[in-house]
């Protein structure tokens, strides 16, 4: 379950490596942060979202997406109807998630890398 120091340490991290990220919270209890950022190649602007459930956090890693998607192949499938669920899949870039280290912005920079890598 996350602790407050560290989702104010998370929010503070954010606001000083990614400022126009927005804060956000679901009514069904799922922090995270949402922004825009401009593809190296092609100047399109995505957006990118962190997301993960506030009583699974930080154990479990965040999900994240990227609109409109690119690199399709590096999408997740959700198995019980085989359509792309909308989260990337971001294992092939993330080293394993460590709970004591890791955090949202660092999601938010591999999928920054993710779009370096894809934008076309």
């Amino acid at each position: 379950m996350m602790q407050i120091a560290r989702w104010t340490a998370e929010v503070a991290i954010m606001r000083q490596r990614f400022p126009s990220f927005v804060v956000f919270r679901t009514v069904n209890g799922s922090v995270g942060f949402f922004g825009p950022v401009r593809g190296p190649r092609t100047g399109r602007v995505y957006t990118i979202t962190v997301k993960v459930p506030a009583r699974s956090y930080p154990e479990m890693e965040p999900a994240v997406y990227i609109h409109p998607r690119i690199g399709l192949e590096h999408w997740q499938i959700d198995e019980v109807n085989h359509d792309p669920n909308g989260r990337l899949s971001l294992f092939y870039h993330l080293r394993p998630w460590v709970p004591t280290r890791s955090s949202l912005a660092y999601c938010v920079l591999v999928a920054i890398q993710f779009l370096e890598e894809f934008d076309q």
